[in-house]
């Protein structure tokens, strides 16, 4: 069936200006490739991995740092979603991190001070500011909560993995014997498939046959991501399986966090390369994934003017949506099933 533009295309935005063939830029150049951020964009982790930062943060300020007068629920997903778009917590060991240290300050190290009366709004606006001026992050959690109210990186890595494994799974991936929520059943089982069956065959009906995830996810929770799309999509007509360290997939190119952290832009780099690509587009959810596409743009394309041109797709809605077209992001839409008609709307026609 021929890709169409669909009745809804309101609801998607693309800057304005954008000309593919000026911005492909070379008769050589074109769209032959779609990368793809998991969490959010391809994989529904609100009720996994955000719930994981949650519930561990709140673990580690009531628990582990005993203060246990501390409200409840310290951490909403909007807050989350806060620092998410603030950018330098795209890994949720940082943000659990975060939330447990301006909590405990909060409570502890900033008792009777004004930093205890700013909001986590404020302290994800600030964040935004040191992101931007490049030491966002872990760097700026440093910088302005007292070390003693930080809890340390392991800390905070298993409080997360353990409310997002549960106590089975973690012992099966990591061999690790959980202590901060021995009797967890894992957020992991609430994920959901926002990639659709027909999204990939859409694609390659536009001449998108080249596939890649670039991810924060690491080590078994790659593996765990590759084979839960594989289960969802089953192995759609006119798409191509590869065989990776991270298993069969149509993902031919899998970089993971341990490889480069977003948003770094070797990780794009890295991607583009691998699959040789003449014109690609990369999909994300996150301040970080904008970043990435704009961090390439200025820093890896100047350096190997080689490299491929590459479209940022932002999925957003809302606030978030308007944030990310101020920012620099060429295509925002609101899940990625509207990616196709998006496209087409920019002139790309079924081959």
């Amino acid at each position: 069936m021929p890709v169409t533009a669909s009745n809804t295309s309101s609801s998607w935005w693309r800057r304005p200006g954008l000309d593919l063939d000026a911005f492909l830029g070379s008769a050589h150049a074109r769209l032959d490739t779609a990368l793809f951020d998991v969490d959010g964009v391809l994989i529904d982790t609100r009720r996994s991995y955000r719930l994981a930062v949650i519930h561990a943060a709140e673990h580690v300020v009531r628990v582990v740092n005993g203060l246990r007068e501390a409200p409840s629920p310290l951490v909403s997903l909007e807050d989350v979603a806060l620092f998410k778009l603030a950018g330098g917590f795209n890994n949720d060991w940082d943000a659990t991190q975060l939330f447990a240290a301006l909590w405990t300050a909060r409570l502890r190290e900033w008792r009777g001070a004004p930093e205890a009366e700013v909001s986590l709004a404020e302290w994800a606006s600030r964040a935004r500011a040191a992101a931007l001026a490049g030491h966002g992050g872990p760097e700026w959690v440093r910088a302005v909560v007292p070390a003693s109210a930080i809890p340390s990186a392991e800390v905070a890595r298993w409080a997360h993995d353990e409310h997002y494994w549960g106590a089975e799974l973690v012992r099966a991936h990591y061999a690790h014997e959980p202590i901060y929520a021995p009797d967890a059943r894992g957020f992991v089982h609430n994920e959901g498939a926002l990639l659709e069956a027909g999204l990939l065959p859409a694609l390659a009906e536009l001449g998108m046959r080249k596939l890649g995830l670039i991810t924060g996810r690491v080590g078994p929770e790659v593996n765990w991501a590759v084979t839960f799309l594989n289960e969802a999509i089953a192995q759609p007509a006119g798409v191509a399986f590869h065989d990776t360290q991270f298993g069969r997939s149509p993902f031919a190119s899998v970089v993971p966090g341990t490889v480069f952290a977003k948003p770094d832009p070797r990780a794009l780099a890295l991607a583009v390369r691998m699959l040789e690509s003449r014109g690609a587009l990369y999909v994300g959810d996150t301040a970080d994934d904008l970043d990435l596409v704009l961090h390439y743009r200025h820093e890896a394309q100047p350096a190997d003017p080689r490299l491929p041109p590459v479209l940022a797709v932002a999925v957003a809605e809302g606030a978030a949506a308007i944030a990310y077209q101020e920012r620099g992001a060429d295509i925002v839409i609101p899940r990625v099933g509207e990616l196709p008609a998006a496209l087409v709307a920019l002139g790309m026609q079924a081959e």
